[in-house]
C-alpha cells in the first residue's frame, strides 16, 4: 500500500505541474510585459512627438526666412523687439493681408528657442549679403525644401550638414565625384548649391 500511496502521490504532483505550466504566465508575469510594452509605447510616443516639433521649429525657421523684404529697413529681428503696438505702427501703411503675413512671421520667430532665433539672424545676414538675383534663387530653394516628401528632404538635409563641414575646394570635389551625382538629380544638386551655408 505506501507504494501505490508513493505513486499516486508522484501521479498528482505530475499531473499538477503540467496543469500549472500549461497555464501560461502567472498573472504578475502578463502584468510586468504588459507594463514593458506600454513603456515602449510611451517611449515611440515620446520619440514621435520631439520629432514632430522639430519639424515644426525647423518648418518655423524656414518660413522666416523666406519672408518677404521688410518696409522702411526694418528687420525681423528690430519688430520682434517691438511691442505689438509699436509692431502694428510701422506696419500701417501695408496692405492687411501683407501686414498679417509679416505679423505672422514674426510670431513663428518668438516662439522659437533662442539658439534658434540666433541662427535664424545668421542665415539672414548671409542672405541680405547675396546679390540680389541669388537671393532670389535662394528663396526659391527654400520654397522648394519646404515642400519635399520628407524622407527625401532627410537625405538632402543629411547632406547639406555634411557640406557645411567642408572647404570650398574640397566641397567641389566632393560634389563632382559620379557617387556624389548618382545619388541626387540636377535639381537636387542645384538646390544644394544655393541652400549651402544658409540651411540647416
Amino acid at each position: 500500500m505506501p507504494i501505490h500511496r508513493n505513486c499516486l502521490s508522484a501521479l498528482l504532483m505530475a499531473v499538477m505541474s503540467a496543469a500549472i505550466l500549461s497555464a501560461g504566465p502567472w498573472p504578475q508575469q502578463e502584468q510586468e510585459k504588459a507594463d514593458q510594452d506600454q513603456a515602449r509605447r510611451d517611449m515611440q510616443a515620446a520619440d514621435k512627438a520631439r520629432a514632430q516639433a522639430a519639424n515644426e521649429q525647423v518648418r518655423a525657421a524656414q518660413q522666416a526666412l523666406n519672408a518677404p523684404n521688410l518696409p522702411g529697413g526694418l528687420t525681423l529681428q528690430r519688430l520682434a523687439q517691438m511691442s505689438p503696438e509699436e509692431r502694428a505702427a510701422a506696419l500701417a501703411n501695408l496692405p492687411p493681408a501683407r501686414q498679417k503675413t509679416i505679423e505672422d512671421k514674426v510670431q513663428n520667430y518668438l516662439s522659437l528657442p533662442a539658439d534658434q532665433q540666433a541662427r535664424i539672424m545668421r542665415q539672414l545676414e548671409k542672405m541680405q549679403a547675396l546679390p540680389p538675383d541669388k537671393r532670389e534663387d535662394v528663396r526659391q530653394s527654400l520654397r522648394e525644401y519646404q515642400i519635399m516628401p520628407q524622407p527625401r528632404k532627410t537625405v538632402i538635409t543629411r547632406e547639406l550638414n555634411y557640406l557645411a563641414t567642408l572647404a570650398d575646394e574640397q566641397r567641389s570635389n566632393y560634389m563632382s565625384k559620379p557617387a556624389f551625382r548618382s545619388r541626387f538629380s540636377e535639381a537636387e544638386i542645384q538646390l544644394m548649391n544655393n541652400l549651402r551655408g544658409i540651411v540647416p
